[in-house]
């Protein structure tokens, strides 16, 4: 069930994070979405799950790409369909790891 949803200005430096020129901070920040999972409105999801989605499709480290995934599976039913469709991008490309069988779970399940 989603949360109360979190302040506008605490989302806006999520967000920021996950689009950092930095890839330690975007897999930092990817991280945080799944530290505070139970606090997101459906809204605030959406939002983050398009974002991760969207940064994962051009994401070149292996670490960051990891917890941008890891983050849409963690918000389960608030990466609706619409919000992760981005990732088709990333079907049938060779990805580290176990990375794409993460792609389909979230596209397929």
């Amino acid at each position: 069930m989603a949360g109360p949803g979190v302040q506008a200005e605490e989302l806006l430096v999520i967000v920021r994070g996950l689009v950092s020129e930095v890839p330690h901070q975007r897999a930092l920040s990817a991280d945080q979405v799944t530290d505070w999972v139970g606090s997101y409105s459906e809204a605030d999801g959406r939002v983050l799950a398009g974002v991760l989605a969207v940064a994962a499709c051009s994401e070149s480290d292996a670490t960051a790409l990891e917890a941008q995934l890891n983050a849409i599976i963690q918000l389960g039913s608030l990466a609706e369909e619409g919000s992760v469709s981005h990732l088709k991008g990333l079907e049938g490309r060779p990805l580290p790891g176990i990375l794409s069988e993460y792609v389909h779970d979230i596209l397929h399940e």
